[in-house]
């Protein structure tokens, strides 16, 4: 073997070769990879629809939800929109978004309860929208309000729920159409009541209810039954589950 080829083949090894900052770099980079993706490793976004339509929410995220202390919710008053005997054993405090899918699929869920349980278990809305996500949802929670001025919040309500496709798709212009076909009759009190906006504040302090009750994403709801047991329930539960979670406070 000659001179040139033991030289050529030390310059190839030598280039070959890890420096030595080189390899601490490298594992410090990979350390940092893994860590990211085990922290946001199957995790869904508050608020914002998985790739699966059949996936409610990631395992994780409910986890944490449940687990969390549920802090003090407010007392149940005269300010509270509520479905059910005022008698009723059991309380679902929901906290929800308008313009949030999981909300939409989850109503249906809640109206059922009501129905087949209108004794034993009483529904309280209140609003949590995450404008981070849902820049009209906070308005559109304001436009119930305005509505449930004349007694159409319930109706408000479901109506926007059944008609937005979620995710700002309703047009905010059309909030007086809906609320002429839900009945409410005097228009221009409605819409002065929508511009100043009226019930500003009191959508605030529902999301700051709902973030001290434990809500960290829509829908979130506290079970309380009969001697003041809560359980949060996160996410749009199947019908199934909320009825068995009910059930056992009854």
């Amino acid at each position: 073997m000659t001179e040139s080829t033991d030289t050529a083949k030390e310059e190839s090894f030598g280039k070959g070769k890890p420096s030595p900052l080189g390899v601490p770099v490298a594992i410090v980079i990979a350390g940092a990879l893994i860590a990211v993706a085990v922290y946001f490793g199957g995790r869904v976004p508050a608020g914002q629809p998985p790739e699966n339509d059949d996936v409610v929410a990631a395992p994780e995220e409910a986890a944490e939800v449940a687990g969390a202390v549920i802090g003090d919710i407010r007392p149940v008053g005269e300010a509270d929109h509520v479905r059910g005997a005022a008698g009723a054993r059991v309380t679902v405090i929901e906290y929800s978004d308008l313009e949030c899918p999981f909300c939409k699929r989850f109503h249906p869920t809640a109206q059922q309860l009501t129905q087949e349980y209108p004794n034993d278990v009483r529904w309280v809305f209140r609003h949590f929208p995450l404008e981070q996500l849902h820049q009209q949802a906070a308005k559109e929670a304001e436009a119930t309000e305005c509505a449930g001025e004349q007694g159409k919040f319930w109706e408000m309500l479901d109506k926007i729920f059944e008609v937005t496709p979620s995710n700002n798709g309703l047009d905010l212009n059309t909030l007086p159409t809906l609320a002429t076909q839900v009945g409410v009759a005097n228009m221009q009190q409605f819409q002065s009541c929508l511009d100043t906006g009226k019930y500003a504040d009191h959508v605030a302090k529902d999301v700051a209810d709902a973030e001290a009750a434990g809500g960290r994403g829509t829908p979130y709801s506290v079970i309380i039954g009969p001697n003041g047991e809560k359980e949060a329930l996160s996410g749009a539960q199947p019908y199934d589950d909320v009825k068995a979670a009910v059930e056992k406070y009854l």
